[in-house]
């Protein structure tokens, strides 16, 4: 489900070039993809952290399609709109998207992020470059999901968690449906180009991840260097970084958000949808997960992370 002015984008979207040095962050909604993309740019960027440390995230990792989602006079889109006007002088920025352009003029190696699934995208694009996709358990990305369509102005969202469960299971919330999104990154995990990430798992063991990543990439870090990645990522240090939590950043924050006191790094934990879902809401959220068929059964997820990789049954 997308708004219904992304249309004039969705072509440009299918037809977007990839490069071969490209490594395309995908995620369904708040599944860890701030986090992925700040750990992806930083090993495929010769560990420059200082640049990591100073440069908002959106400018150094673009957003493809969100020129389709944001709000008008997002604190980054007046920078980029600056750039689009020096680049495509008399051209509408709104017919263009200054995100997709953002993203079509970045310098290689470009760090991508999409919420867009398989499914909309280049069909060579795994043929093409490198796509990590993050899966988190539905329960937490819906609390998760909850708290950032209220904080965002461009979701405008006001109702409460009990109604957003409701339009969760129907399919109605921005990049839904979630098992189609999930099924169709699941059915390409066997690929050279594709590396399929649990959230849980980086929470639970993040030295373990990166090793994969780096494996996957090929970005030969050494083991110091994946200490110091490992604490760059840490969830402090995100949620403290004017780069990575935009609700800190002044400028990012006016423009972007409500007055709702959540955080775009909010919490960054597994099992807090524990806190939120009544008997009620939990049982109404049973018979959505059974919806997701043989990929519910087959994907492992983790709902706290003590306890063990749990299918749909």
């Amino acid at each position: 489900m997308l708004p219904p002015h992304c249309s004039r984008f969705i072509n440009k979207y299918h037809h977007f070039r990839f490069r071969d040095d490209d490594v395309l962050v995908m995620t369904f909604p708040r599944s860890g993809t701030t986090w992925t993309q700040e750990l992806v740019w930083c090993m495929t960027h010769d560990m420059d952290l200082d640049t990591a440390a100073s440069t908002p995230l959106p400018l150094r990792s673009p957003f493809i399609e969100f020129d389709a989602l944001t709000h008008p006079g997002h604190g980054v889109e007046k920078i980029l709109s600056q750039q689009f006007a020096e680049r495509h002088p008399g051209q509408d920025p709104k017919q263009v998207g200054v995100f997709l352009d953002s993203a079509e003029c970045a310098k290689s190696p470009r760090t991508l992020k999409t919420h867009l699934p398989f499914s909309l995208l280049p069909p060579c694009l795994l043929d093409t470059c490198k796509v990590v996709y993050v899966a988190r358990n539905p329960r937490d990305t819906c609390v998760s999901y909850y708290y950032h369509q209220r904080l965002m102005k461009s979701a405008e969202y006001v109702g409460n968690f009990a109604e957003f469960v409701d339009l969760w299971c129907r399919n109605l919330v921005l990049q839904a449906p979630y098992w189609g999104h999930v099924s169709e990154a699941w059915e390409r995990r066997d690929h050279p180009n594709f590396l399929w990430l649990y959230y849980e798992d980086m929470k639970e063991n993040l030295p373990r991840e990166l090793r994969r990543l780096d494996n996957f990439l090929g970005t030969g870090l050494t083991e110091d260097q994946l200490g110091q990645l490992t604490q760059h990522g840490s969830f402090s240090r995100m949620k403290n970084s004017t780069a990575t939590n935009f609700s800190i950043n002044p400028t990012m924050a006016k423009a972007m958000m409500t007055n709702d006191k959540s955080s775009f790094v909010r919490k960054g934990t597994t099992g807090d949808w524990v806190s939120h879902f009544t008997p009620e809401l939990e049982a109404k959220f049973k018979v959505w997960e059974t919806s997701g068929g043989e990929v519910a059964k087959q994907v492992a997820f983790r709902y706290n992370l003590n306890s063990t990789p749990s299918p749909v049954h």
